[in-house]
């Protein structure tokens, strides 16, 4: 076994490493014979030391030497450095190892000092993110029943994991932040970063507080819908309505989203509100507990309406009700640089004499006609639809005139 110096040695090295894998200032790769960036080409003295300290332990270390904290620094290195080091750790079999001491985590009632040493270092990092499932369950869920003996910041590193192994499937740079929001705001969401309120946490961590798995996917569907909404994507009309009222927001008048009557008919937060509804419930039953549907509909903020709000486009601003449709008709109309940004506007829209105005009933007639995308075909009838209720207005307005 590694003396206690040596392997001190050998984790302060592997984590001055990991932490100077990348030019701090460019992000490029290393040349690991001169240890110069090989884009902007600085020299990285402590990546050099490290990585002598690593190759020099390394170099005599035998598989009897190596205890469960340095199988998983190890294995950490071996994520980090994708081969590009000069030595191999495949001798260590680490993939194998490192279920193992999560297998035998997942087994323990109460946790030693040196098991709880380990957890720490499995939730500070990503690598882990993907390989501890079912550890990560029995934590929370022996915090929701009162049976936890871990510390609060660990607590919230377990957390972490739980949403960042979704957030990552959409971003690598995604983020999870637990601090003191105001008083009305439970989470929230911008790009890929998430934010949950203190009070739930400390609420969940202290009294088992439920409501943290449902303001977590409501806040998770906020990061996926401007995933969508920033690729282009478009499922279905929907898609189209809920751009239209986000750049209205943006662009135009927070008040299409920020007032109480615009609130809870805003596409965003019906369906993070349904996505929460499901995916909470869902969650917390796979834990094996039975949520009761009018706690589970509080939690989500899930209304009875909320399918039938979905389509609607009406909003209101200064006291007078307004059709999304029509308010960003004009809205966008001079705003070709915003009509290139967002692709999907492409559907609905066109540019005509250096305007963008909706295109007729018979273009979206002939483009669906021209159409080989099946999954398209909701989408075009629901365009022709509103195209046909749009011309039928506008020729009803022109016989009251």
């Amino acid at each position: 076994m590694l003396n206690t110096r040596s392997k001190n040695e050998l984790i302060d090295s592997i984590n001055v490493f990991c932490k100077n894998f990348c030019c701090a200032n460019c992000g490029g790769s290393y040349d690991f014979k001169t240890f110069t960036c090989l884009y902007c080409h600085t020299f990285n003295e402590d990546l050099k030391k490290s990585y002598e300290t690593i190759v020099s332990i390394f170099s005599n270390l035998k598989d009897n030497d190596v205890d469960d904290e340095i199988f998983l620094y190890l294995y950490k290195l071996d994520k980090v450095c994708l081969n590009n080091i000069d030595f191999s750790l495949d001798k260590f079999n680490l993939d194998s190892k490192v279920k193992d001491i999560i297998n035998r985590l997942e087994g323990i009632s109460q946790y030693s000092d040196d098991d709880i040493k380990l957890l720490e270092y499995i939730f500070s990092n990503d690598e882990f993110i993907s390989i501890d499932f079912i550890l990560r369950d029995k934590i929370i869920k022996n915090v929701i029943l009162g049976k936890n003996n871990l510390s609060k910041s660990l607590i919230e590193k377990v957390i972490s994991h739980l949403v960042l192994i979704e957030t990552r499937k959409i971003s690598k740079n995604s983020k999870f932040y637990i601090e003191n929001l105001d008083d009305s705001t439970l989470g929230s969401a911008f790009y890929y970063f998430i934010n949950l309120d203190r009070r739930i946490f400390d609420s969940f961590y202290e009294n088992g507080d439920i409501r943290l798995f449902y303001v977590l996917p409501h806040e998770m569907q906020h990061v996926y819908r401007n995933y969508l909404e920033s690729k282009g994507v478009v499922t279905s009309y929907l898609d189209l309505l809920a751009l239209k009222e986000h750049l209205l927001r943006k662009e135009y008048n927070d008040e299409i989203y920020f007032n109480d009557q615009n609130y809870v008919k805003n596409l965003h937060e019906i369906e993070a509100n349904i996505f929460s509804y499901y995916a909470g419930s869902n969650y917390l039953r796979s834990l094996g507990f039975d949520i009761k549907e009018e706690d589970a509909i509080l939690a989500s903020g899930i209304v009875n309406n909320d399918l039938v709000n979905f389509s609607n486009p009406l909003r209101e601003i200064d006291g007078k009700l307004v059709d999304i449709n029509n308010l960003f008709s004009d809205f966008i109309k001079n705003k070709k640089s915003l009509f290139l940004k967002f692709p999907q506007l492409h559907y609905e829209f066109k540019e005509e004499e250096g305007e963008i105005v909706y295109k007729s009933k018979e273009e979206l007639v002939e483009e669906f006609m021209l159409n080989q995308d099946n999954s398209l075909e909701e989408i075009y009838l629901s365009l022709i639809r509103n195209a046909i209720d749009r011309e039928s207005d506008k020729r009803f307005d022109s016989k009251k005139n």
